[in-house]
């Protein structure tokens, strides 16, 4: 073989690997200063160089043994997926923040029940534990109730959403009956089932939002005109407004009014409806305070409680006296005085005044800081949320617990007029609990649900709505025809 034979024929041997790594092969080239080689297309047939190198191969051929191919490395592909493996999915950090904050407030709640409410169960029922013990009960339904709703889809809620609310409604009715509703400190408000209070109040709250939720998806367009913008506010308010009224409980009322215009506004209604909105909620409330004398004498209260501190501004000023007594550091876990028959309700509605009088000012801003960390992952996965009902149904939800937290505090503190609100997860009441844990597991099943990350524009919902009615109706006269 001649010496140029020879030269060409060992090259092919000895850098194989060279011919078979292509960026290898233009490296070669450009060491050389020769133009590289084209990359053969697919299905080509291989140059005739190759074809016998690799023919000679498959023959059992002489090989170079010393050379052997060069791999690439899948090291960095490996750290980049198990770095990616290491990645919460979608939703996952807010589900686990939300578990977690709730888990504090609710173990926070039972802590502070305990402490605000063992003077008065030890005089009234003889044991300390008796309402902690009920409370303890009603957060194993709760919790129960969340687990199950974190694993239905949410959009069963959509379907629901009109059957849900004409039970709410039957409910609300019923507890107006002499001999089915039960009164108590002048209110009818609790259906009494087993020895338990049902407040249906509360139902009707987490229905309100659930039925404004599904209208809208159902017909978007509509929020769009005067009219419709009315008709869904008339349905969706003024019933269960007006029955929880005759209660009455205007606590309740305004959070059902705040939680229904927290969807409106999320679902993109036009600031001139809203603030017509907001116009007409004034008045409503305005002249439900002058038709009754308590509501007027709380109103004035609230500007000044001090001008009669024993009569209608007792129980604000002794909630100020209470958190005033506390100062920094608190007096101490179960040192309370106020709850020795000075705070009125200091386990429901005024249990914000207990825990800052035994945990001072950090107390309270640990308590704050739990409710703006739930708040923080709440709107996180309603803003995250694609689909438009389930970013409805999470904001509606998340009004109404920020919403009541903030009524509470406010009256607690004398910033707003005690309105008789409890303080969601920390309060002694079981129906309000167990509705609020119920809200924060469909929240969960919205945070991580595939349904939530899909984009389905308004037009096509229209179409899609239109299409379903036009199938029921061609399916309806074919039969007809039939």
């Amino acid at each position: 073989m001649s010496p140029q034979g020879r030269g060409v024929g060992k090259a092919d041997l000895d850098h194989a690997d060279w011919a078979a790594d292509s960026p290898a092969r233009e490296r070669r080239a450009r060491s050389e200063g020769r133009p590289a080689e084209r990359r053969p297309r697919a299905g080509a047939a291989p140059a005739p160089e190759r074809r016998n190198a690799r023919s000679e191969q498959r023959r059992g051929g002489p090989r170079d043994d010393d050379a052997p191919p060069r791999r690439r490395s899948t090291a960095p592909r490996r750290a980049t997926r198990r770095k990616a493996s290491l990645m919460p999915g979608p939703g996952v950090a807010e589900r686990r923040a939300l578990i977690l904050v709730t888990f504090l407030l609710v173990v926070y709640g039972l802590v502070m029940a305990y402490s605000a409410s063992s003077a008065e169960a030890y005089f009234q029922h003889a044991s300390s534990f008796y309402f902690v013990k009920r409370q303890l009960l009603w957060v194993l339904f709760g919790v129960a109730a969340m687990w199950v709703l974190s694993r239905v889809d949410y959009a069963w809620w959509r379907r629901a959403a009109v059957p849900l609310g004409g039970l709410v409604l039957v409910g609300l009715l019923a507890v107006l009956v002499p001999g089915v509703g039960s009164v108590v400190n002048g209110a009818r408000r609790w259906i009494i089932i087993g020895g338990q209070g049902i407040q249906p109040s509360e139902l009707a709250k987490l229905a309100a939002v659930v039925l404004v939720a599904a209208l809208i998806v159902r017909r978007p367009r509509e929020l769009e005109t005067p009219a419709g913008f009315l008709r869904l506010v008339a349905i969706t308010v003024v019933p269960a407004a007006g029955l929880i009224m005759l209660e009455p409980d205007l606590g309740t009322t305004l959070v059902l009014v705040v939680a229904v215009a927290a969807v409106l506004i999320a679902a993109g209604a036009r600031l001139r409806y809203l603030f017509g909105l907001a116009a007409a909620g004034c008045l409503a409330v305005l002249a439900l305070i002058a038709i009754e004398p308590y509501r007027w004498e709380r109103l004035v209260t609230f500007f000044d409680p001090w001008k009669d501190p024993q009569g209608s501004g007792f129980q604000a000023t002794q909630s100020l006296i209470s958190i005033a007594s506390g100062r920094i550091f608190g007096v101490g876990l179960g040192n309370s005085v106020q709850k020795f028959g000075f705070l009125p309700e200091q386990g429901t509605d005024m249990i914000t005044g207990i825990i800052g009088e035994e945990l001072g000012l950090i107390g309270l801003v640990v308590l704050l800081a739990l409710y703006v960390t739930l708040a923080w992952a709440c709107f996180r996965i309603a803003l995250n949320c694609k689909e438009l009902f389930g970013k409805l149904l999470a904001t509606g939800i998340t009004a109404i617990i920020v919403g009541q937290a903030c009524i509470n505090v406010g009256a607690a503190l004398g910033l707003l007029p005690l309105t008789g609100v409890p303080l969601p997860l920390v309060s002694l009441g079981g129906t309000s609990l167990v509705v609020v844990l119920a809200g924060l597991g469909i929240l969960l099943n919205i945070a991580t649900n595939r349904r939530s990350y899909i984009v389905v524009s308004a037009q096509r919902q229209d179409r899609a709505a239109r299409g379903g009615r036009d199938r029921r109706s061609s399916a309806a006269g074919a039969r007809r025809r039939g």
